[in-house]
């Protein structure tokens, strides 16, 4: 990559909401909320589009949390 190239690995936080059918089972496909974070976070890149775990995020909960820099892999 040369001696140009700078990664900065950034740590982000988000809040997303779920509702539930009772006290182990969520709305979606009646999943429990693992199912659903491996669903949502795991199975599914973070910058593809993902409809229902799009929808629950809420607005305005994006915060910085840090930031590093990273040597690019090989170097």
């Amino acid at each position: 990559m040369g001696d140009r190239i700078k990664l900065i690995k950034v740590t982000i936080e988000e809040t997303y909401y779920l509702e539930m059918r009772d006290a182990e089972h969520t709305h979606i496909n009646g999943w429990t909320i693992d199912e659903v974070i491996e669903d949502w976070f795991i199975n599914y890149p973070m910058g593809s589009y993902h409809a229902t775990r799009d929808s629950s995020l809420i607005g305005g909960s994006r915060k910085y949390i840090k930031s590093e820099i990273v040597e690019p892999e090989g170097k």
